[in-house]
């Protein structure tokens, strides 16, 4: 039987998405899964974004699937 989507992704994360072609990145709260035995959590503080990063959020390349978080 198929997981819960709250059981299958029980963390809470914060990470700046576009939600459309704007490319305007404003903060966004999503789930993920939980870390496994060979995964590493590492706590960003600062981050830069590049160009490619910039064709994404904008569907510059015409395949950017909604919200997305750039990176």
């Amino acid at each position: 039987m198929a997981k819960a989507p709250c059981q299958e992704h029980p963390q809470k994360v914060l990470g700046w998405a576009a939600v459309d072609k704007s490319g305007t990145l404003s903060p966004f709260h999503f789930s993920r899964r939980e870390n496994g035995d060979d995964d590493v959590t590492v706590k960003i503080q600062y981050c830069g974004v590049c160009h490619s990063d910039l064709h994404l959020a904008k569907n510059d390349w015409g395949f950017t699937n909604y919200p997305v978080v750039p990176g």
